[in-house]
């Protein structure tokens, strides 16, 4: 049967086959659920195998409508290239048609790889529940804005067409949950499906055999190799032989679970792929969801190559702060090697988010607060401590205490608000946004916040505790502060030359991935593609500009888009900024498309990058390789800054700085 026409599939999922009542309405205005439907998951479509969408067919131009209460969160034009990869065009018109005839106006529609009637509209609306349904093959004239929230039934588009090898009019639709892992696009609709996903159920095995070890390692050590595209900057071939070598000879006669986990977690590590986009997602059964948890009366922290009393229960408090010789006979020296190589996600070379986690986790060198335990500790003075360890809650009071008036806590609880405003006196506001995950609605509120401290002489723009978010969030606030339209940037995504065959043992992409868009270019390993959500000029916005002193604060806490805004606005010579080197990379961060891969065996799963987002190749010693981007002025990180100010040490630096009339 030739996958394209799917005429004669219509009615094969007909209203019989719904076996509940359904929850979501189905998307065709007028239609009974199941009514058109032309394709599921499992079904082979032109070669390619459909992993995870639902295709409905109807007449050119009908009504489509929302399934489910929810918020807009993605509202955009493109087209689709393969079943797992597509390019979206963002543009400030607010409805699909007018962006169809931007595009036309700027000769887009020439080129195009698939045929102009498949440059169609495409909507992610986020349920109160927390999943989200992707829709695409859309076009209409409704206005549309992220945000904006849409009720069951709304009127969302027409049909129009999405998939080039389906050569009737169509709409596809997928469905993913808050973490971005695909879900069943069926059974929400009452009908019977045809998704298959992982035995979510399955329990994780007690003991791996070697044989089982060896494939789930095998599998892993590929997955690297294949998919991680920066993989070449952090590893040479020595060190990953050798983490090899070492792992083999753990598992040869077998391995415990937690065992296995934590050679996962070390592969995550500074001992090999110890990116901030990496993540381990199956919890550490010792550290993270332990059935009980004990904890030290002394915790031990790590800062200016020492090891020191940093938290302690009242008995203790005496030796708050004494330097520590030893812990169960392990030197101090050795202590800071172990936690060293136990440090996860940060980028290149990056040391101040290295630095902050040895001063913040103690539980690096035990690895396990799962069981009780008594550390010996001997102290510079020659103290020498028997710390019994206590079942947590303990009941205990532990010094210092953070309260409300700690900086460490008032920041935390600042990053819980997206964005605010503070005037700190008359020539001085304070920006804090603690995410660049905003919606056009959440833009728009910001944009008039902003529009009040327009006249203030200085700005301090916030970006600590900030995780990113939306590159074209980066851009439109970057415009607003950019005075003079910057320099294009020569900035590119790349992707590994492979067949991607680990993707066998991907929960998001099936095995015959392909990444549309990127070229080979000569001498060059992997594919590549200009990155045009950060390269090219950004202009300065005429409606909303600020040209008053700008100070911005980052630390090892501003990670990925949080990282590239101030990146932006220092590499165009707009503003400086004050506080420590950021948590992500200034040359580039690996992120954009994320591979889940869960091993068979021991079902632990690993998130992995795909995508190398380049933002800048010059090396300078304003921007040293393998860093992150480094501050104009330096705020070294202190014990007391974390536990026990009351004061923020680079905000107080900010506001010197403009006190003093200091910018470079």
């Amino acid at each position: 049967m030739c996958p394209v026409v799917f005429t004669a599939l219509f009615f094969l999922f007909s209203p019989q086959s719904v076996f509940s009542q359904s929850v979501w309405l189905w998307p065709i205005k007028g239609y009974e659920t199941g009514h058109g439907l032309a394709g599921w998951p499992q079904l082979e479509m032109g070669g390619e195998l459909n992993f995870d969408n639902i295709f409905i067919a109807a007449p050119e131009g009908t009504e489509v409508v929302c399934p489910a209460d929810g918020i807009v969160s993605h509202f955009s034009v493109g087209f689709h290239s393969s079943l797992t990869s597509s390019s979206s065009y963002h543009f400030d018109s607010d409805n699909f048609n007018a962006i169809f005839d931007e595009l036309a106006a700027k000769g887009e529609y020439k080129g195009l790889p698939v045929p102009a009637e498949y440059l169609c509209g495409d909507i992610t609306i986020r349920t109160d529940d927390g999943r989200n349904i992707f829709i695409s093959g859309l076009s209409g004239d409704v206005p549309m804005k992220t945000g904006m929230r849409l009720n069951k039934g709304d009127i969302i588009g027409e049909v129009k067409y999405a998939y080039h090898k389906i050569k009737e009019p169509h709409i596809m639709l997928n469905v993913y949950d808050r973490d971005g892992t695909v879900s069943d696009p069926m059974s929400p609709f009452g009908l019977k499906s045809t998704f298959k996903e992982g035995d979510e159920s399955k329990a994780a095995p007690e003991w791996l055999t070697a044989e089982q070890a060896e494939k789930d390692f095998a599998i892993l050590m590929e997955t690297y190799k294949e998919c991680f595209p920066s993989l070449d900057e952090i590893v040479t071939p020595e060190q990953m032989k050798a983490f090899e070598a070492d792992a083999a000879e753990a598992f040869k006669e077998g391995i415990s679970y937690e065992g296995f986990y934590d050679i996962v977690r070390s592969s995550v590590s500074s001992r090999l792929v110890h990116d901030s986009h990496v993540k381990l997602l199956t919890p550490n059964p010792k550290v993270d969801s332990p059935v009980e948890s004990y904890v030290p009366n002394i915790a031990h922290g790590i800062l200016d190559g020492s090891v020191f009393v940093k938290v302690v229960s009242e008995q203790y408090r005496e030796h708050l702060g004494k330097r520590i010789v030893s812990i169960d006979g392990i030197p101090s020296d050795e202590i800071i090697r172990i936690s060293k190589e136990r440090a996860i996600m940060f980028d290149g070379r990056n040391e101040s988010r290295v630095e902050r986690s040895l001063l913040m986790n103690n539980w690096f060198l035990y690895n396990d607060v799962s069981r009780p335990r008594t550390a010996v500790i001997v102290l510079e003075d020659g103290t020498v401590i028997r710390d019994e360890w206590d079942k947590w809650p303990s009941g205990k009071k532990y010094y210092p205490q953070w309260t409300e008036n700690s900086a460490y806590i008032k920041n935390l609880m600042n990053a819980r608000r997206k964005f605010s405003f503070a005037a700190l006196d008359d020539s001085t506001v304070l920006f804090r946004i603690s995410t660049f995950s905003l919606n056009d609605t959440e833009m728009d509120e910001l944009r008039d916040s902003l529009s009040h401290y327009m006249d203030m002489p200085n700005m301090i723009v916030d970006v600590r505790n900030n995780a990113g978010g939306d590159v074209r969030v980066v851009k439109k606030l970057a415009s607003v502060f950019l005075n003079d339209t910057s320099a294009g940037l020569d900035s590119y995504r790349m992707v590994k030359d492979t067949a991607f065959r680990s993707m066998k043992y991907s929960l998001n992409y099936p095995e015959t991935a392909i990444f549309s868009g990127y070229e080979k270019l000569d001498g060059k390993p992997g594919f590549y593609k200009a990155d045009y959500e950060v390269s090219g000029e950004i202009v300065p916005d005429n409606n909303l500009n600020y040209k008053g002193w700008l100070y911005v604060l980052t630390d090892e806490t501003s990670c990925s888009a949080a990282s590239l805004f101030p990146s932006i606005l220092v590499k165009a010579g707009r503003a400086v900024t004050v506080g420590r080197e950021t948590g992500s990379g200034y040359h580039y961060i690996t992120a954009y498309d994320f591979a889940l891969i869960r091993l068979p065996n021991s079902l632990i799963t690993v998130r992995i990058p795909l995508v190398k987002c380049v933002f800048d190749e010059i090396v300078s010693e304003r921007f040293p390789e393998g860093r992150g981007l480094m501050p104009d002025y330096e705020v070294p990180l202190t014990y007391k800054e974390v536990y026990t100010s009351e004061e923020d040490p680079v905000l107080e630096k900010a506001l010197e700085l403009i006190s003093e009339r200091k910018f470079l």
